[in-house]
């Protein structure tokens, strides 16, 4: 039997959360601005109550399985077989989501401090991260979050109240830029389609029951949802349409405005720690996520030496886009859509079986 360890609700909170952030530290906030124009903050808005309807979904399903993660769960009520199958789809999914972050992640790195340095080499500093805090567990990898998670929120209120002067409320005009359509389409389909509640699935039964899973989960999506939109907002107001669209960075470069009097200047070297820290627990936890699937799905007492095998398959899955527009297109074009079967379909399908099927403990009043 696999041990995970025990987690509470901030543990649980601050894991969910900081992965939940990954990715407004890359391109994503500048594409949703060209996608939205300037409605690009209905999209996060939007797709912030939506990812709260899938994880209901999520939630839901684990009620009735409270003593099993999803992998056992899934197996109970579609077989060995399809269960089977099941699985490895969801081992899939973060073994792509980990890849793609991985290369995403680097080229960030190579841009903003090391753009000399060959991708192969900036590969390994997240791969070598993920593998020892794998190592030392989940339980270590929640502690760390817990503690990075008061410096995280810190800095980012910093920043959201030093660029204040910076805006100009006319970039968000015209209010309607696009139809009401387009902007559901695109907030269900890319901007709803979160991991954070396949990976809550997961590890349900590190939470300690599943009032701390639940708790965990709709704050965390909750919280981050809002800072997303918020640091959406601002980088449309900071910089406009036209500017935030093209920029490769845009959190970055949001922080490069931050001065303080003549010698505090170039403070975004502070936001990085920032930066790396929530990437680094991010591609971490979506690590263990992908391995500890595979242990579960084979029956292994210990999902350690899985580590090496599923390292290198993450490091040639994330090498093989040539370069940085092709990996962001296969995340954010191709994955968004393909992420609608693994944290949405098969968690539907798998609740509606439990139900039609009964198969699972029916959920006691208060829990």
């Amino acid at each position: 039997m696999i041990r995970e360890g025990k987690i509470g609700f901030a543990e649980g909170f601050a894991l969910l959360f900081l992965s939940n952030l990954a990715r407004i530290f890359l391109a994503d906030p500048a594409i949703a601005i060209e996608v939205g124009k300037n409605m690009a903050w209905a999209l996060y808005a939007i797709g912030t109550v939506v990812s709260l309807f899938e994880f209901w979904i999520i939630a839901s399903l684990m009620r009735r399985h409270q003593n099993v993660t999803i992998v056992e769960a899934s197996e109970q009520i579609l077989g060995p077989y399809l269960g089977l199958l099941c699985n490895l789809v969801f081992a899939a999914f973060f073994i792509y989501e980990e890849s793609i972050l991985m290369r995403r992640y680097s080229e960030a790195i190579l841009t903003a401090a090391l753009p000399d340095t060959p991708i192969s080499l900036v590969l390994m500093m997240p791969l070598i991260t993920g593998i020892v805090a794998c190592f030392y567990g989940l339980e270590t990898m929640a502690r760390v979050a817990r503690v990075s998670v008061t410096f995280v929120v810190l800095g980012l209120v910093i920043l959201f109240v030093s660029v204040t002067r910076f805006v100009d409320v006319t970039n968000i005009y015209p209010l309607w830029s696009m139809d009401a359509k387009t902007i559901l389409i695109e907030s269900v389909m890319k901007y709803s389609l979160v991991s954070e509640g396949l990976l809550a699935a997961v590890i349900v039964q590190t939470f300690g029951g599943w009032q701390y899973f639940w708790r965990s989960g709709i704050t965390a999506l909750s919280l981050g949802g809002v800072i997303k939109l918020i640091v959406a907002l601002l980088i449309l107001l900071t910089f406009g349409v036209h500017v935030a669209s093209e920029e490769l960075l845009p959190f970055f470069n949001l922080s490069r405005l931050v001065t303080f009097g003549r010698f505090f200047q170039r403070i975004e070297s502070v936001f990085l720690l920032t930066w790396a820290m929530v990437g680094f627990i991010k591609l971490a936890v979506t690590f263990y996520a992908a391995v500890v699937i595979l242990a579960r799905v084979f029956r292994l007492p210990d999902f350690r030496p899985l580590l090496w095998i599923v390292s290198l398959l993450c490091f040639i899955v994330s090498i093989l886009p040539p370069d940085l527009p092709t990996a962001v297109k296969l995340d954010v074009a191709r994955l968004r859509t393909w992420t609608l079967m693994p944290t949405v379909l098969l968690p539907l399908l798998l609740l509606v079986l439990s139900k039609v099927r009964k198969v699972g403990e029916q959920p006691e009043d208060g829990t």
